[in-house]
């Protein structure tokens, strides 16, 4: 809802509100939603501004910047009209959220014919406020477009407590906290996508709660937080490093839409963010739809594997339960390791026996087929590069960097655009594929497109990649796309508005996917999260893992298996089939319930909860068990206060489940549940380097008076 009282601008959330000045451009309220009319005459003057410019709001820190035809950069905007519509702006080519809402439009008019429009979007049904910022050319000479952020949000006071979300390959989104209480912060990254390194969701918390911000893009992106004057400054927006865009008379730039949301403590930030998404980011077929449990075959092959191998993968996958079967790397081309044959997508009949007919072949088990490509991707050693090297991504004259052996497409070229989205057409309706895994493994160098000016090729490509997407959505509305790269280098919002779901990490150990897991989830919901069960020693860190407490891990995002369940015990296989079964029954709940984070003295973990919280799924997680260590404790989250459940310490591996107990569910999230037996249960895995874990399950009994 959006109100116009004189001057002010009241926007409404469910919960929150925001209050802006129009005239004076300054955010006058942001919080916890206001009671009935109220009154701002008063909190005028904030001097807490919507946008900034060098030389006229103080700082180092500006949301625009440009040059002039003369060279100068100086601006000075001043309000010329508001306007609410119950329509949002349209991003070219940039993808964004949808859904019923309220846009309020400022505009602003520079002497020298710029004009700065500023979006915010409210949804009827949603806590996140959608922002964007458009910058338009009325004049007759070009501009040098320097930097334009999608949001500006000025928060009053410092000492805010910046929360980022960090790694690298294998260990993504690791959560670290900053304390700013003079100078600058900046979170960012300029390798051409979001990264593995710094997530573009960011949080500031202060004393009246949480801002959470994050960017619907997926490319270089900046989030800095300044101190100023009293106040902390709060930028999100395109990186502007390498960034030159020419905006010429008559022409705007649209920057990505940014997203802001206020909550009171983190389990309402998260439960805020998770809902935006599922409701106004994800869309198709596939919002809201239960994911299917698929068996992948790379870590249980990787290149070495024929026709043979894969349909007795496949079938043991059909005996575990599962419903789809994903064929990995290796099935193109001359593809027998990495070094080659990246852009050539034809058969590798010798391996596969002809992708069409593998395909029928694993539907015929009953199962749906899926496939891996790398379609941004191209080796030198390939029959696409000997024919097209003006594909790649090199600047002439120069050796290009090489990562993985392999190089880029130059996707801000429409001929390549069109070569991909043909490719993709083409491997899909070849192999009649419900699943495509949408792999990216290395990042940006050597960027370079011939008539593509330097400062903008960065921004061109995503906007290439995004034409891309959109198409090949629209024309198989019916694939379950899932973004990676490299595992879950390019995880968000950006790639969540085409591909409903994103491998969260090539690193499948347990213990690490704790971590990688619970940061991911704070801002983006366990629906989109892949996880997979994988073999033990992992192959990435070396640890040993039970099969129940791999399973239990990756029961927080969307549950699959990379093994080769060929090589599985009778038992261990057995015990995949009881896992898949309980997740199929509990499905619904693991994936789209409310989940929360389980924290405390030496354990971690979630708990998923129906939206009638008449039933619950939760994995707690003693990372580090020792001998004559007293109990560990848990309190649960989310439950109805007024009920009882019966709660049912359950093992989905094992033939029966133990014990079984009653409790009201304020004792349950307000009481100390004691973990009795966890060293006795950590000796008798036999397992190095592996965790404990525990599943329970809630079901609610009787309503109490």
């Amino acid at each position: 809802m959006i109100r116009k009282r004189g001057q002010f601008f009241r926007m409404d959330t469910p919960n929150t509100t925001l209050v802006i000045d129009a005239e004076r451009a300054e955010t006058v309220y942001y919080g916890e939603r206001l009671s009935g009319a109220c009154e701002f005459s008063a909190y005028t003057g904030s001097g807490r501004r919507l946008f900034s410019v060098f030389g006229r709001s103080g700082g180092s820190e500006y949301s625009v910047a440009f040059f002039h035809s003369d060279g100068g950069f100086t601006a000075d905007f001043s309000f010329a009209r508001a306007k609410v519509s119950d329509a949002k702006p349209v991003l070219p080519d940039l993808p964004s959220s949808y859904g019923e809402g309220k846009t309020l439009e400022l505009r602003y008019t520079d002497p020298a014919k710029l004009a700065l429009h500023l979006f915010f979007t409210v949804f009827e049904d949603s806590d996140v406020i959608a922002v964007s910022a458009q910058l338009h050319n009325a004049g007759k000479k070009p501009v040098r477009l320097q930097r334009l952020m999608s949001l500006q949000l000025e928060l009053p006071g410092a000492g805010y407590r910046i929360h980022t979300f960090d790694g690298a390959w294998g260990r993504e989104r690791h959560e670290t906290v900053h304390t700013l209480q003079n100078g600058t912060f900046v979170n960012q990254v300029s390798e051409g996508y979001s990264s593995h390194m710094h997530n573009p969701f960011v949080v500031a918390e202060g004393p009246c709660g949480l801002f959470g911000f994050n960017l619907v893009y997926s490319g270089n992106h900046k989030e800095a937080f300044e101190c100023v004057g009293g106040v902390t400054r709060a930028l999100i927006g395109i990186n502007d490093a390498f960034f030159d865009w020419e905006i010429a008379p008559g022409e705007s730039f649209f920057a990505p839409e940014a997203v802001v949301c206020f909550a009171p403590d983190e389990d309402a930030l998260r439960l805020r963010m998770h809902a935006f998404v599922s409701e106004h980011i994800v869309r198709g077929r596939w919002k809201k739809r239960e994911r299917p449990v698929l068996f992948n075959n790379w870590e249980g092959t990787y290149f070495d594997f024929d026709e043979q191998k894969i349909l007795a993968i496949a079938a043991a996958a059909k005996e575990a339960g599962a419903e789809l079967f994903v064929l990995d790397d290796g099935w193109f081309g001359k593809r027998d390791s990495d070094t080659c044959s990246l852009g050539d997508w034809q058969d590798n009949a010798a391996k596969t026996g002809g992708l069409a007919q593998l395909g029928e072949k694993v539907r015929a088990m009953g199962l749906e087929f899926g496939i891996w490509m790398e379609p941004e991707m191209i080796n030198e050693d390939s029959d696409l590069y000997r024919a097209h090297p003006g594909y790649a991504m090199k600047v002439p004259g120069r050796t290009p960097v090489r990562q993985r052996h392999q190089l880029m497409l130059n996707l801000a070229d429409e001929r390549v655009q069109n070569f991909v989205v043909r490719a993709v057409s083409d491997v899909l309706t070849r192999s009649g594929a419900t699943y495509l895994k949408w792999d990216f493994n290395r990042h940006m160098s050597d960027c370079y497109g011939k008539g593509v000016p330097a400062g903008e090729y960065f921004h061109r490509y995503m906007l290439g990649f995004y034409r891309v997407a959109a198409k090949l959505a629209k024309r198989f509305p019916g694939v379950l796309f899932e973004g990676c790269a490299g595992g879950g280098g390019r995880f968000d919002l950006g790639i969540l508005c085409y591909f409903p779901q994103i491998w969260a990490s090539d690193d499948t150990d347990a213990r690490m996917r704790t971590d990688i897991q619970r940061g991911t989830s704070y801002a983006y919901p366990q629906s989109s999260i892949g996880a997979h069960v994988s073999a033990c020693p992992n192959h990435q860190t070396g640890d040993d893992n039970t099969l129940a407490a791999r399973f239990n891990v990756a029961c927080g995002g969307v549950l699959g298996y990379e093994l080769d369940p060929t090589k599985l015990s009778e038992e261990e296989r057995a015990a995949i089939a009881r896992q898949v079964a309980f997740y199929k029954e509990h499905r619904k709940t693991l994936q789209f319930g409310s989940q929360y984070r389980l924290c405390g003295e030496g354990v971690e973990g979630y708990i998923a909860v129906s939206k009638d919280e008449a039933s619950a799924v939760a994995v707690v997680n003693a990372l580090n068990v020792l001998p004559g260590q007293p109990d560990l404790f848990v309190r649960f989250k989310g439950l109805n206060p007024s009920c009882v459940y019966e709660v049912t310490r359950a093992d989905p591996s094992a033939a029966a489940d133990g014990e079984t107990f009653l409790a009201g569910g304020d004792l349950l999230m307000h009481g100390c549940l004691p973990l009795h037996g966890l060293w006795e249960e950590k000796l008798a895995q036999h397992c190095s380097g592996g965790i404990v874990s525990r599943m329970y399950l809630f079901k609610k009994t009787k309503q109490r008076s």
